[in-house]
């Protein structure tokens, strides 16, 4: 296997596009949101020059709902002509990409007004001629382009092909949950409501724990926290890294409430927002993909994650990154409220939306 950290958006893009423009066989990309500002249509201009045979996108239904952090019907499309110009824009460029031979497939449809909008596919992964893929956290929207975030490039026929396989099931209709070994790798697909055990198995390298455990993500919650108050053993250091910058403020609220526990210590990274998503275990074990590590991608959402004890990998995962966001990060404390009530209601509602959406690892109380 050889691998390649591409940290933020314009060192992952500037790959991506020598990498199609190589293609010659497939060209397969996933990720959650897709929209028609510079980055969509980067990215549509190099697939659509593509001269691969078959190129895929799978977008989920989520950029039907949202574009740019907004609801597509609300009062930012009523007011602002420049957001109804982006929600044009994105819908042109998807019909654009599909005259020009694309298979362009929307995951996950959001049901009848959007009954099953929590239930998404959140995947951002690519495979290329079955010889080169990418995973992590990128989408492709100028406001995710911003953000700090990162995606691993990974050269492996095996991984690639689990990968491509997983693209044609989700392309037919079927979200997989399943454990892939791949040497000193292990590919996850989960699937929310049908992987409970498997995030169980991802969770079980954490009570392995023997000095540290270093989490990155904006949206860190239960279960993991629970897991790491209870299961990992107490005198391994917890450090948590999560934005100062957070566009999902109750996250960071969340956080806040736990810290007065005292199991872990939390730093705000002072850089902007960072959406990238990575646990380090040990300096030995790295955990990375498209899951926060929150209650919103264990219960409801399709995702992909990489467990690796790669040392090439793991120790350019160390220089570029942990060192890097650890320097322009800041101790936190307990800002002495009580976030309990917000949280609890925010729950409970993910509850029985879930529930009434058809996923069947929750029923109202």
């Amino acid at each position: 296997m050889k691998t390649k950290l591409l940290v933020d958006a314009e060192n992952f893009m500037v790959r991506l596009e020598e990498d199609i423009q190589q293609a010659r066989e497939t060209v397969m990309v996933q990720a959650m949101t897709f929209e028609g500002d510079e980055a969509g249509k980067r990215l549509m201009k190099v697939m659509i020059n593509s001269q691969a045979k078959e190129r895929i996108m799978l977008i989920d239904a989520y950029t039907k709902a949202v574009i740019n952090d907004h609801f597509v019907v609300g009062w930012e499309y009523l007011k602002s002509s420049s957001f109804r110009e982006e929600v044009k824009q994105t819908k042109h460029l998807i019909k654009k990409g599909k005259k020009a031979g694309i298979q362009i497939k929307f995951t996950n449809p959001l049901g009848f007004l959007g009954y099953k909008y929590p239930l998404r596919n959140h995947k951002k992964m690519i495979t290329i001629d079955g010889l080169v893929s990418y995973i992590g956290g990128i989408n492709f929207s100028d406001h995710n382009f911003a953000w700090h975030d990162a995606m691993i490039r990974l050269e492996d026929i095996q991984l690639s092909k689990a990968i491509e396989e997983d693209f044609r099931k989700t392309f037919s209709g079927k979200n997989q949950s399943c454990k892939i070994g791949l040497g000193e790798s292990t590919l996850y697909f989960l699937n929310g409501s049908r992987s409970k055990s498997l995030y169980e198995d991802l969770f079980s390298h954490l009570s392995n724990a023997k000095k540290s455990i270093d989490i990155i993500s904006p949206y860190v919650s239960d279960p993991l926290l629970s897991y790491l108050e209870n299961k990992v053993k107490a005198k391994v250091k917890i450090r948590i890294t999560s934005p100062q910058e957070n566009n999902k403020s109750i996250f960071k609220k969340y956080l806040n409430q736990e810290l007065r526990k005292g199991y872990f210590e939390l730093l705000h990274y002072q850089n902007g927002m960072s959406h990238l998503k990575a646990i380090l275990i040990d300096e030995q074990i790295l955990i990375m993909g498209s899951s926060n590590f929150d209650f919103v991608s264990y219960h409801f959402e399709q995702e992909v994650v990489l467990v690796s004890k790669y040392k090439p990998l793991i120790k350019e995962f160390i220089k570029e990154v942990l060192n890097v966001d650890l320097a322009l990060s800041s101790p936190a404390t307990p800002d002495g409220l009580d976030y309990s009530k917000s949280i609890g209601l925010l729950l409970d509602v993910l509850n029985k939306v879930s529930y009434w959406a058809g996923s069947s690892f929750l029923k109202p109380k």
